[in-house]
């Protein structure tokens, strides 16, 4: 069962608000019991509730060549830019942590209306985007965090979903929190004005700028302006493949802004630009690859969980900063409950040392490979293992193992 939020097309109340459900997982021609939609729902009047979401368990293993890596959400998900580097004189760090906060909840409405329109709405939460002053020390308490909060008009979609950049219909299936592998994809989710017509959606989306400066002593850092003006304008078009496959082309045009006249800093804007292709592409009934590939000038906030600044302070210029990356997987089901996927990814910054500082990131390389079981459609267990390299401009760089076991049920 596929819904439009997997396919890339916008969600009118079908979207499950799950990462990768168990249906579409397993493929096309597996004999397992199909996913409910939801785990319950009422009607009140004329607007029909329901509810779901899952329970998710994360044992995770990090071992992080060259420093360490306090507790945070760089050891509860795959956060590239985050792996210390070093020239070679760094120690290396391992940390065993178990948590629960990827588990999510979400409730939607639909409610049919007097001139024959539907109006719905959806939000959606879990606990590890909004941690707040949760520990480990005794109850493990963490705060739930916002992910998705629309509402949904005819071919209307106002509110924060998803970026029109990305298509959902290429998720790999893995452990890890993003469910992409992180430094190779689009990731990104805002408030938005999305307007969808078959396979073609139009947005426009919250505009936001990191610039990159560097001080004194030659080191860079990255901070968001707020200063945006003119909201990201984002096209996609997604075309349906047989047995569930997908090809998709994305792309995007925005305007980069630093407005800090009032306190006698820049005042600039400059533009950038993306384009991303992706897909799904079946390999008989059971099997598939999946790919993106991404690239553009100040389009950094929206790849691999914001790695690269969108653009740097050149004087009193803003100078948008290039990028690319990438993934492809492959999926092999090996019987009707198990399956195995497969990924490479990769990201490379085009940077300018003099206006990003030797320790901004210049390359990250990236695989996994896991083994999920599925003895109930809503019940999947599984082992991942990743390894990830990342170098910075100055030319130091460090390693991430990690080994991590899940245990998700779909309610």
């Amino acid at each position: 069962m596929k819904t439009q939020d997997q396919i890339g097309v916008a969600p009118r109340l079908t979207a499950t608000g799950w990462r990768a459900p168990v249906t579409a997982a397993l493929g096309a021609g597996f004999a397992l019991a199909s996913v409910a939609a939801h785990a319950g729902e009422t009607t009140i009047g004329t607007t029909s509730v329901s509810w779901g979401g899952y329970a998710k368990l994360d044992v995770i293993y990090s071992q992080f060549s060259e420093g360490a890596v306090a507790q945070s959400t760089s050891r509860d998900l795959y956060v590239p830019s985050t792996i210390p580097v070093s020239n070679g004189g760094g120690d290396s760090y391992s940390a065993l942590d178990f948590h629960a906060k990827e588990t999510r909840l979400y409730i939607k409405t639909e409610t049919p209306l007097e001139n024959g329109m539907k109006i719905g709405g959806h939000i959606e939460f879990d606990f590890i985007v909004n941690q707040g002053a949760g520990n480990e020390v005794v109850t493990n308490a963490y705060n739930p965090g916002l992910r998705r909060a629309f509402l949904t008009y005819g071919n209307w979609l106002m509110g924060q979903e998803w970026t029109t950049f990305i298509n959902l219909g290429s998720i790999p299936e893995t452990l890890d929190f993003v469910a992409f592998p992180t430094d190779g994809t689009v990731f990104a989710r805002q408030p938005m004005i999305r307007y969808s017509s078959g396979n073609f959606s139009i947005a426009v989306e919250n505009p936001e700028t990191t610039v990159r400066t560097v001080d004194g002593t030659g080191s860079g850092s990255t901070a968001k302006t707020d200063d945006g003006q003119v909201p990201d304008l984002i096209a996609r078009y997604v075309a349906k493949l047989d047995n569930g496959g997908n090809l998709a082309v994305a792309g995007m045009l925005r305007q980069l802004t630093i407005d800090d006249a009032a306190s006698g800093g820049p005042d600039a804007t400059t533009m950038g630009y993306g384009i991303s292709v992706s897909g799904k592409l079946p390999l008989g009934s059971r099997d598939d690859i999946r790919f993106t590939l991404n690239y553009g000038e100040g389009i950094g906030r929206y790849l691999a969980l914001g790695m690269s600044a969108d653009a740097a302070m050149d004087g009193n210029d803003l100078e948008a900063i290039g990028v690319t990356s990438g993934y492809v997987a492959y999926r092999h089901a090996w019987t009707p409950q198990w399956r195995t996927t497969v990924t490479a990814s990769a990201f490379q910054a085009d940077n300018d040392i003099l206006l990003t500082g030797g320790n901004a990131t210049d390359s990250v390389v990236s695989g996994s490979v896991n083994l999920l079981y599925s003895p109930t459609a809503k019940l999947t267990f599984g082992t991942e293992y990743r390894h990830a390299e990342r170098e910075v401009e100055s030319g130091a760089d460090g390693a991430l193992d990690r080994l991590q076991f899940s245990a998700k049920y779909v309610f």
